[in-house]
């Protein structure tokens, strides 16, 4: 890990262990420098990160519309270059909704299937700001600003179908979001677009197909390779305790009060979901 990251990580305590000041009602915000020119923006849970270049930012998720305004006004202030690329994470709107706040400069990346989601939502007022992509890749694509490139990879199937790992190689760090996780348990169930396996897939694929040091997910800490090597053995510990609770004949609640995961008892949000990431197993190795 460098010196910055180090130093972003000491902040990210920093702000956890002050207590808040904010109206309820009020989003905390801010940017900090991941390394280089790379930079992330926080909107309560929500992350996303954006590359600066001589030429005009390369940004990820917009999140939401409110946010998107804020922080337009931020990059402007701060940078005084546009933001030409938004690079999608994947398609659901607590990520990319507010995209067009950007449009007048920007032009949008995501993977096919993210149009074709989109398309299924069609009059569903949750995507509603939701701004479909203007270019599509299949399996990888880049895009190149001033003389700074950023590759997006599709990762396999699991918390969506349409998710990118977006890879910045000089700066040796990765953005990808919600099927990745640092030292936090998954959302909830699990729900998606497979089973806890598709999870562990995803992971595994992610870490041989991509060289990298730094891992800034959509929510949660920036952390490293190696933490996302620690979801890996989370999903696949989960994976075999519950089997062998399903084996044993327990039931659901059973299964939920012996599957305890206390290894990662000191993870983000094990309280609250950790009987959830039980029961999303448990129902889909008996689904049948």
């Amino acid at each position: 890990m460098n010196i910055k990251l180090t130093a972003f990580a000491a902040g990210v305590l920093a702000l956890a262990a002050t207590p808040m000041t904010l109206a309820q009602d009020e989003p905390f915000r801010e940017i900090v420098n991941i390394t280089g020119d790379l930079y992330r923006a926080t909107n309560n849970a929500h992350h996303n990160v954006f590359l600066v270049t001589d030429e005009g930012i390369i940004l990820t998720d917009p999140i939401s519309t409110d946010f998107a305004t804020w922080l337009k006004g931020e990059l402007d202030e701060r940078f005084g270059v546009p933001v030409r690329y938004v690079l999608y994470s994947h398609y659901h709107d607590d990520h990319a909704s507010g995209g067009a706040v950007f449009e007048d400069t920007a032009e949008f990346v995501g993977h096919d299937n993210t149009v074709v989601n989109l398309a299924a939502e069609e009059g569903n007022e949750v995507f509603a700001e939701v701004r479909a992509p203007d270019t599509t890749y299949s399996d990888s694509t880049s895009v190149t600003l001033g003389g700074k490139t950023v590759e997006m990879i599709h990762a396999l199937p699991s918390h969506s179908n349409d998710s990118s790992i977006i890879h910045f190689p000089d700066e040796r760090a990765v953005f990808a979001v919600d099927f990745v996780n640092v030292q936090r348990v998954p959302f909830q169930t699990m729900s998606g677009w497979g089973p806890i396996t598709s999870w562990i897939e995803a992971n595994q694929n992610l870490q041989s197909t991509v060289d990298y040091d730094i891992m800034a997910p959509g929510h949660g800490p920036v952390g490293t390779k190696a933490d996302v090597d620690d979801t890996t053995g989370y999903l696949e510990e989960l994976l075999a305790a519950v089997s062998e609770a399903v084996d044993a004949g327990m039931s659901l609640e059973e299964a939920q009060a012996s599957v305890l995961m206390e290894d990662y008892s000191d993870w983000a949000q094990y309280d609250a979901w950790r009987a959830l990431n039980v029961q999303g197993v448990y129902e889909s190795l008996t689904a049948e």
